[in-house]
This record gives C-alpha cells, structure tokens and sequence, in this order.
C-alpha cells in the first residue's frame, strides 16, 4: 500500500489508524512524504518506528503523482493499494478486496465510498449507482457506470496487471481520474463490491484539498487537462465507452469547471467558456437529453453563448453539490 504524505498533520494519524487496523493484516505501507513543511513527516516516522509494516521514503515536493509513483518503486506486494493521507480506509476493506482477486482472478477489484467531515457523512456524489450491488468479473464495457469509478484509492491492483500495462501515475493535479479510466479500460475483468471501503474526507481544517480548491487557477488546467485526457484515450478505444463518458463529464467534470466561472478572471473564463463549447460541440445531443432539468438548462445557455443568463445560473449553484 502507498500512501503519499504532505502537510496533513491534522488528519494523519486517523488515516494511518485506519491503515494499521486492517483486517487484512499481512501487508507493506509505503509513506512517501513529498516535502512536508508541517508535523506529517515526523508522524510518519513515528509510524515506521511502532509498526514494522511500514516505511518511510522522503523527496522533495513534487505533487501525488510523483509520490504515488516513488512508492511504486518501492513496493514489493502482489497486489497495490493507494490511500490519500487525510482520508479513512474502512477496516475490512483490503480482507475484501484481496478475497475478491484471489477468488475471480480479476485484475482490479473496488468498492463504495463515502464522503465525511466533522459534521457527518454523506454517498460521495462522484460515485452514486456504482456500488448499490456486487458484480464479480465485470468490464467497463460491459457496465459503464464504472466510468464515474474514478479514483484510484477504493481499489486493489492485482501488481502483475499493473506492471503488464505499464501504468504511471501522470505527475499533475486530477492525475487519479486518467489512470483509473485507462486501469478500468485495460483490464480483462474487475470485481465490484456493494458497500463502502474508502471514506474521502472533505476538510474541515488546514488547507483545502486538491478537489475541494473549486476556483483554483492553478488546479483548472489540470481539470480540463484531465477531461481531455480521458476523452482522447476513450476515443482511440471505443466509440460506445467514449459516448457513455461523454455524459458523465457533462454531468459532473464540465459542471465543475462552469461553476468556477463567476469567480474568476475575464481572461480564465473566456479559456474555460471555450473549452466547454467545444466539448459540447463533440457531443451527441441525445446525451443532452440524459441530464437532469437544471443542467440541461446550463448547456442550452453555454451553447446560445448566454454569458450573462449562464453566470447567474451558475452562481446558484453550490459547489459542494459535485464533493
């Protein structure tokens, strides 16, 4: 298991908590601390001392990616698992996981998550449908509700299926989303379980995760990065998967990137206006006619190119509705 660790002093040691309770108890944890500026490090450290299960490596800051990628070339295990270092990894998920590869022979097996803050918990939006019911050796292209599984910390990699496809993490923001797409894709059978076994954890405190940072300039390029990515890689494989992602980034990736519109520089909007037109310009207007009223009504504004309707529709809109 890899879990890259930075300036999550906070929220540490309830992950590691998680980690080191698992009912799955014959396994390594990889820490890769990418420049941690606060505590995290020596938490880290205290871990490795307590728990011979884990490890610490230490670089310079250079993004999950990088890290995720660093623990790879650590890691030794037959199977892969990847945690961010603020969330919550259910007690028995990696017993569940693994039982589910070592019974199908399947290359990728994941399961539900749930989102939760101080103040509750509540389904992870990004994931509603996928996990109501288990599916044993199941395929993208068979069931493709699995193009909203896009993450990569709900899961377990068989490692031999890792290596064969030469999968990388890509070293920028949104890099989860491209490889766990391209993963889902490449696989010859994936399980999946009913029930939630990664809770993602939605600060409350410190500073705001990748997801969370909406308007951020520096993160939007990334999001636009990721969609074109996943678009472009769907496209040269399938035209069937390529239209059933097309309704999934309407519904939820572009969305993301048109309610960070009103808040943003004239010349941010201008580039992200543009992006989302000529994605939508791509798009067959029966995956229009899938979405719900409301955002039907967003896309009708965007392609009238109705700025000024469009901005005060997406002000009504709050941003948690995606998180």
């Amino acid at each position: 298991m890899i879990i890259p660790v930075y300036d999550s002093e906070l929220y540490l040691e309830r992950c590691l908590d998680s980690v080191a309770g698992q009912t799955l108890s014959d396994m390594e944890v990889i820490l890769v601390d990418d420049g941690s500026t606060d505590a995290s490090r020596d938490l880290a450290d205290e871990y490795t001392r307590r728990d011979s299960r884990f490890r610490l490596v230490c670089q310079e800051n250079r993004g999950s990616g990088a890290a995720r990628n660093t623990g790879l070339q650590q890691a030794t295990g037959r199977y892969l698992a990847f945690s961010d270092c603020d969330d919550i990894v259910a007690e028995n998920a990696y017993e569940r996981l693994v039982g589910s590869l070592r019974e199908t022979g399947s290359d990728i097996a994941c399961g539900g998550v749930r989102r939760f803050n101080r103040e509750g918990e509540w389904s992870s939006p990004l994931h509603e449908g996928i996990f109501d019911a288990s599916r044993k050796s199941t395929h993208i292209t068979r069931w493709t509700n699995l193009l909203g599984d896009r993450t990569v910390w709900n899961k377990v990699y068989r490692r031999s299926f890792w290596e064969e496809k030469e999968l990388l993490y890509a070293e920028h923001p949104f890099e989860d989303g491209c490889l766990a797409v391209r993963a889902h894709v490449l696989a010859r059978a994936v399980d999946v379980l009913s029930g939630p076994v990664y809770f993602w954890r939605q600060r409350d405190e410190g500073p705001l995760s990748t997801t969370q940072r909406v308007y951020d300039l520096s993160l939007l390029d990334g999001r636009m990065q990721q969609v074109r990515t996943i678009s472009g890689f769907l496209g040269e494989r399938s035209a069937d998967l390529k239209r059933a992602y097309d309704l999934v980034a309407l519904d939820h990736d572009l969305l993301i990137l048109l309610t960070a519109v009103p808040h943003v520089a004239p010349a941010v909007q201008e580039e992200i206006l543009a992006f989302a037109v000529a994605f939508c310009e791509k798009a067959e207007q029966h995956v229009f006619e899938q979405l719900d009223h409301r955002d039907q009504e967003c896309y009708s504004l965007l392609r009238a190119d109705r700025v000024d309707d469009l901005m005060q529709h997406l002000m009504r809109r709050p941003d948690r509705a995606f998180l």
